[in-house]
């Protein structure tokens, strides 16, 4: 029977009445939660003023849910002006790390529902603290009251026992699967897709198998699923070498046929529009809503032609017969009035060819579309299948990425960037952010464990008790030397060259988009602007082995300020001077610390604060996706503005790559950051 018309009618005389009793103008709700609260009427007196007149004998079992209206509509006013606790990124400094959550704003059962790292430099959270992971609630067609931290999708009873949404489990050769207070039951559909098959036990739902993993043409990886578009229900799966097929009934769902939704290439449809059980009465035994029927417990009826349910308890049992696979392809015939499964038509002569994009296939010809799908001429129907990759989720030091000739990506470890920049500044491989103003000669990266390579930096003070800048980057492979020094200038075991030069077996130097790119055959490349900016990117085959002013690449910030001899340190200075390298002649000034109290005189503070006042405006880096975080870099903006000789301050609008190489890149001018940045666009990191 269905509810919408009593339900409609019912609804207007409660709204009516329940504004009457709060003082509302009829207008909408919402309003009148700014003024005083007034009492509501009892909602049983009520709704039974408002039932009589509407309601023909069906009342009784109606009752309980249209008792509960004026509660639902009363949640609904209460909650539609909670706040949400506001404010910009939190920034952080132990990179990769987790963050432990303190706000005041926050109680405490609630600060313990998310998991917070340090990633590039602010703090990300996701909901799921302690041992509770908050699955995905996009699918849940009905939506329980939040217990907890997580919200809860509605379960299933079944012999006795809670099953939760979304599960599958075996009974006797039966699929029985849970979504949301209804229970299917089904037995899968097998289908063998070669000639001579064999029975084996503890196979895809107990099917015959296929020694060998091919169906269409399409070869299956260990492990992996394939799908075939022609009949999307239909999984096969490729285990210890043999292949097994299996059709299975998709389930019943709650909701409405007009809120599913079959996404493309899926079986199956899912519910898009979720329910709350909050309006279904408390009281056993409970009711069952499919769609928009209302069903009374111990009540019997049909959703369909291949599916016989019954309401047991507030649970839906449904038994859904699986249709066979069928070989006729988009030639299948709709199911006959009465029936379950569609059928192909009877057909004297199947065509011998296929024809396919203009392209004709003999029967049994297989051709491949790419690495995930191939296909097969079967008497006339091309008849395809493709391998299913499984869903990956990579950790914060890795990348999913698509690797040649592969069907599914892999994660696979992220390169190494290290960035030196300004006064100067250095961001390391595991994104650790320091200032250190050394003016000698010192070793940024090296391959302590198989001593590969080395690179050494040497920086200048210009004429400044309090600054240096790098002057020249110099890469060591094996016997070959490779020294950029100023305006671009490159030398190769002591002799200049031009560019691009190739040395074989070693390295490649060209000139890209106003700088100097070194790619070595080793996994190191170095970018250099010929004026204080470098820019090192190191394969991830070198975790856990370099070491120097760029860290030790291990995906941990914190260690990062290791010194020479294998002590941790917090101070930024006597962590680098440790990494000096050469005598006093490599020094452009006394190796004293530099004085950390820089004096900034106010005409020439207000102007660096007017130059680096962008990186204040975090809406401006929305596009980063929160890769960079402005605090770090308007701080050292500031320094190198404050610290630089006037004649060398010029120097910091023509640094499009420093600013850049911490998250910002080249690009066209901008007057976001003044002069200090040339763009806003992201990098990739």
């Amino acid at each position: 029977m269905r509810v919408s018309t009593y339900l409609s009618r019912v609804a207007t005389e409660v709204s009516r009445r329940e504004d009457a009793a709060r003082g509302c103008d009829g207008r909408g709700g919402l309003t009148t939660m700014r003024g005083p609260r007034r009492a509501l009427a009892p909602p049983a007196a009520l709704a039974a003023r408002a039932l009589p007149p509407l309601l023909p004998p069906l009342l009784p079992p109606l009752l309980p849910l249209l008792l509960l209206l004026p509660l639902v509509l009363t949640h609904h006013l209460a909650t539609a002006d909670n706040g949400l606790i506001k404010g910009q990124r939190a920034p952080c400094s132990n990179e990769g790390e987790a963050v432990r959550l303190q706000d005041s704003r926050l109680e405490h059962e609630w600060s313990s529902c998310f998991r917070c790292i340090c990633k590039n430099g602010f703090v990300e959270c996701r909901s799921g603290g302690g041992e509770e992971e908050c699955g995905p609630m996009e699918e849940c067609a009905v939506v329980l009251p939040r217990a907890g931290c997580c919200a809860r999708c509605k379960g299933c009873w079944y012999n006795g026992t809670e099953r939760a949404s979304h599960t599958e489990w075996a009974e006797s050769g039966r699929l029985l699967r849970c979504e949301a207070g209804v229970v299917t039951v089904s037995r899968p559909e097998c289908y063998v897709p070669c000639d001579r098959p064999r029975r084996q036990r503890h196979t895809h739902y107990n099917c015959p198998v296929c020694d060998e993993c091919v169906i269409n043409g399409q070869r299956v990886g260990e492990g992996r699923d394939v799908r075939v578009p022609e009949e999307p229900c239909l999984s096969c799966r490729c285990v210890h070498g043999a292949l097994s097929c299996a059709k299975r009934a998709c389930p019943v769902l709650p909701c409405a046929r007009a809120h599913q939704h079959t996404p493309p290439g899926e079986c199956c449809p899912r519910c898009t529009h979720p329910m709350s059980d909050k309006f279904l009465p408390g009281s056993l035994p409970k009711p069952c809503i499919i769609g928009k029927e209302y069903h009374a417990h111990l009540s019997r009826f049909q959703v369909d032609p291949c599916t016989d349910c019954t309401c047991m308890n507030g649970t839906t049992v449904c038994t859904r017969h699986t249709c066979p696979v069928l070989t006729c392809g988009a030639r299948a015939l709709p199911p006959a009035p009465g029936k379950c499964c569609p059928e192909c038509p009877h057909v004297e002569e199947a065509k011998a060819a296929c024809v396919v994009g203009g392209v004709t296939y003999q029967d049994g010809e297989i051709w491949q579309l790419d690495a995930c799908k191939s296909c097969e001429c079967h008497g006339g129907e091309p008849r395809c299948a493709m391998e299913r990759c499984p869903p990956l989720s990579c950790p914060s030091d890795q990348n999913l990425r698509q690797l040649p000739g592969q069907c599914c990506p892999k994660c696979v470890d992220i390169d190494g960037i290290c960035t030196v920049f300004g006064d100067p500044h250095y961001k390391t491989f595991d994104g650790k952010f320091y200032s250190f103003q050394g003016s000698c000669k010192y070793q940024l990266v090296s391959d302590c464990a198989n001593h590969t390579f080395s690179i050494r930096i040497s920086n200048d003070a210009r004429n400044t008790s309090h600054s240096s800048w790098t002057r020249t980057a110099t890469l060591r492979i094996g016997a070959t030397k490779i020294n950029m020094g100023r305006k671009m200038r490159v030398k190769v075991n002591g002799h200049r060259v031009t560019l691009p030069h190739n040395i074989k077996k070693v390295a490649d130097i060209i000139r890209s988009n106003g700088s100097v790119l070194l790619k070595s055959d080793i996994g190191v490349q170095l970018l250099w602007d010929g004026d204080g900016f470098l820019e090192v990117t190191v394969s991830s085959a070198y975790k856990n082995q370099l070491c120097g002013l760029c860290g030790n690449f291990n995906s941990m910030a914190r260690d990062d300020m290791r010194t020479r001899d294998g002590r941790q340190l917090n101070d930024p200075w006597r962590f680098g001077s440790s990494w000096r390298v050469g005598g006093r002649r490599s020094c452009s000034r006394p190796s004293e610390r530099p004085s950390m109290n820089l004096r900034c005189p106010q005409s020439k503070l207000v102007k660096a604060r007017r130059l680096c006042r962008g990186f204040d405006r975090y809406e401006a880096f929305s596009d980063c996706g929160g890769k960079v975080n402005p605090h770090n870099y308007r701080e050292a903006c500031v320094r190198d503005a404050c610290s630089c000789a006037t004649r060398e301050c010029t120097r910091l609008g023509a640094e499009p790559h420093g600013w850049a190489g911490a998250g910002l890149v080249r690009g066209p001018a901008a007057t976001l950051v003044g002069p200090v940045a040339k763009a806003v666009a992201c990098e990739a990191n």
